[in-house]
């Protein structure tokens, strides 16, 4: 005896059911309409990086092996709607799951956004403090430095700058605190001091710009300090330079106003790829009687060295190079017109050629304080 089963009905007639298969296709083809007709019309997403170019024709037997991996990755980057795709994610992450979209971002408080690099948060919550071996190590390194100035008769200065959580850590999220144990730049500046160095940690001066009631010193949406925690930074450094450069101008506060004006999200909320949704008002920089112009630097420099020279020659005599880091660019205008001849290389390392052919008489560097934390 066999069992007959009867087949379930579908719940679509004939007609409906072609036009499913039909919608079906079309959802699995779109990706490759748009990849053929670039058809989606959001914008590619700000992702601080190069996309993978085309794997073009193999010529040898190792590029024909290391072919698929190539195409692989260049279709990840170029597929269909991935900038649709992306923007999609984005915003569930955010406002369904309230997450941050990115590990790299920390979703502070009211719209406040935080870099969440290993690196930095470590840095904040003074996580990897220096052994004793290190931060004789690090102290050895910067004598190396100061005694290859010093046989040049070039005078030499160690700035650093806080990050933006030691600044305002009320608008971290409310979990993230401090460990019970010393953050790497105070046993840095501790160190250093005791041993003569020229050194300056600028958050003293920062934090009590905040407390005496300054506007806001860092952007919300960003990495970094704005212009008026630059220029906070530049009047608090530029006495103590000139102790060791005498010689050095000093913007007249006259000579500075800001003005704010409406922004889209800065480089924190392009890595959301909501730049838009977190649009915020920010200061810009009203320099008064700006004497200084853009030069031609000596030399030149392998690509992801950041180059700039300027001469002021009302400015008084002094030729000075800053090797800095993203932060040394909102001093830039300042160091412009406080000297004569004036040379910053961003991401250069110490640069000894560049010093040599500049024969600067004051040499500074500058850097945020995350530098001195290891990756991990």
């Amino acid at each position: 005896m066999s069992l007959t089963i009867d087949r379930p009905q579908s719940l679509l007639t004939r007609p409906g059911q072609f036009a499913f298969v039909v919608v079906f296709a079309l959802v699995l083809l779109l990706p490759t309409f748009d990849w053929l007709s670039a058809m989606d019309p959001t914008p590619p997403p700000q992702e601080n990086r190069h996309l993978s170019l085309p794997p073009g024709q193999p010529q040898t037997l190792d590029a024909l092996f290391a072919w698929p991996v190539k195409a692989e990755s260049w279709f990840r980057d170029h597929f269909g709607f991935r900038s649709s795709l992306i923007a999609l994610h984005s915003s569930l992450m955010l406002d369904i799951l309230g997450v941050s979209p990115s590990k790299d971002v920390v979703i502070g408080k009211d719209g406040w956004l935080f870099l969440g690099a290993a690196k930095n948060i470590d840095a904040y919550r003074c996580v990897a403090p220096y052994t004793p071996e290190l931060l004789a190590g690090a102290r050895h390194d910067l004598e190396l430095r100061h005694a290859f100035l010093k046989a040049r008769g070039i005078a030499h200065a160690s700035i650093w700058v806080p990050i933006k959580a030691n600044v305002y850590p009320e608008f971290l999220p409310s979990g993230l605190t401090k460990l019970d144990q010393p953050c790497r730049l105070k046993q840095w500046m501790r160190e250093m001091k005791a041993h003569d160095l020229p050194v300056l940690d600028l958050s003293e001066a920062l934090l009590a710009a905040k407390k005496a009631g300054s506007p806001r010193m860092y952007f919300k949406t960003d990495t970094h300090w704005n212009p008026r925690g630059a220029w906070t930074g530049y009047q608090a450094l530029a006495p103590w330079l000139q102790k060791i450069a005498p010689e050095m101008r000093i913007i007249a506060n006259n000579r500075v106003d800001f003005m704010d004006h409406s922004v889209a999200g800065g480089d924190l909320a392009r890595l959301l790829d909501m730049a838009e949704r977190y649009r915020t008002n920010e200061p810009i920089l009203l320099l008064k009687q700006q004497v200084a112009h853009r030069v031609t630097p000596v030399v030149t420099r392998p690509a992801g060295v950041k180059l700039e020279a300027f001469a002021c020659p009302s400015c008084g005599p002094l030729k000075v190079v800053m090797l800095h880091d993203s932060f040394g660019n909102g001093l830039i205008p300042f160091f412009a017109e406080s000297f004569g001849r004036f040379v910053a290389a961003e991401f250069a390392g110490f640069d000894q050629a560049l010093i040599d052919a500049e024969k600067p008489d004051l040499v500074i560097e500058l850097a945020l304080e995350r530098q001195l934390t290891p990756e991990r």
